[in-house]
């Protein structure tokens, strides 16, 4: 543990660094904020801050910049926990409630808005259920021989596709199976509905096989697709001022790898906030960046992920009280529209 004083020096650095991006000095800090001590006295306790691996000199006549160990110190032990102001979460909320139930929407609208309040990148997926399992299922006559079937999954995901039919079966005919499809294999995944039930008509069997292999297909989807916002932002930060860093940033969207390379799983399943800083991070392109994320949703049911990405100089503070507020916000549509 950090002296009281240290312990102030190393919290104000963090804050002028994150604010300016240039390496703050002695004489900066008493000037500023009114410290009671000279400035010698502040350079003393700034070498030793350094000594103990908590600030670096990135040059020999500049002030000091927080290393990771400095960044991981204020986390834990020194940054204050904000919350959103009422009309701001008021305002929040309001945007929501326009979009509706549309999860697609809801991942698109919580990346924007949190890459406005963190003013870096926002990624957010939209929630899915680690196994896809059948809501209900509705069939309609669209000509004759031609039945629509929509199948509509737990997580709220669509999916339509057309099924011929010798048969001849009215309006009512189709609504009266789906009813019972519905009733046999609503809650089931691809491998209990394949199981389940065995006394069905040829018809309704060719339904119950196409609803399997809707759930086979959203099952064999490996990983979901996140929404991306704030891009610009990112890279108008100092730190991706030379070319070569932004390119190999910009390459890794080109390929679509970005949402695979975020530890979306360290965010803690109980609904803490995780925050993953520079060398923490386990890929070397991650390695100058610090993640900010939490899952929302429930654990075993439909969720997703959110986070905020940027240069380790991040505040830290302003990117978790955002991503707290989002999770708790999406976690509590999810319960009120989907479970």
């Amino acid at each position: 543990m950090l002296t009281e004083r240290r312990a102030r020096i190393l919290q104000l650095i963090i804050r002028e660094y994150v604010d300016s991006a240039v390496p703050v000095g002695s004489e900066t800090l008493v000037r500023r904020h009114g410290l009671r001590v000279s400035p010698a006295t502040i350079r003393h306790e700034m070498v030793s801050l350094e000594d103990e691996g908590y600030l670096m000199q990135p040059h020999t006549s500049a002030g000091r910049i927080p290393s990771d160990k400095g960044y991981r110190y204020y986390v834990e032990s020194l940054m204050d926990e904000e919350e959103l102001p009422d009309e701001i979460q008021r305002t929040i909320r309001h945007q929501f409630y326009q979009v509706g139930g549309s999860l697609e929407e809801w991942a698109r609208l919580a990346a924007a808005i949190i890459a406005r309040w963190a003013g870096n990148l926002a990624l957010v997926t939209a929630p899915h259920a680690p196994r896809a399992r059948l809501r209900w299922l509705e069939l309609v006559e669209m000509r004759p021989g031609v039945v629509l079937l929509v199948v509509v999954l737990r997580d709220g995901r669509v999916h339509q596709q057309t099924v011929p039919v010798t048969d001849e079966l009215s309006q009512e005919d189709l609504t009266l199976i789906a009813q019972r499809l519905s009733g046999l294999l609503g809650g089931l995944s691809a491998a209990r509905a394949q199981r389940e039930p065995s006394n069905l008509t040829p018809f309704e069997e060719e339904i119950r096989q196409a609803v399997v292999r809707i759930l086979e297909t959203e099952d064999a989807s490996s990983y979901a697709p996140a929404y991306l916002e704030g891009l610009r932002a990112m890279l108008s930060q100092p730190e991706f001022a030379q070319p070569a860093t932004m390119l190999g940033f910009l390459e890794l969207l080109d390929e679509q790898s970005l949402p695979r390379l975020i530890p979306f799983h360290r965010a803690a399943p109980g609904g803490g906030v995780a925050v993953i800083i520079g060398q923490e991070n386990p890929q070397d392109t991650m390695r100058q960046c610090s993640l900010v994320v939490a899952r929302y949703g429930r654990p075993a049911g439909v969720a997703g992920a959110l986070g905020v990405l940027g240069p380790t100089r991040l505040s830290y503070d302003r990117a978790t009280s955002i991503v707290r507020y989002m999770r708790l916000l999406l976690s509590e549509l999810l319960a009120r529209y989907y479970d």
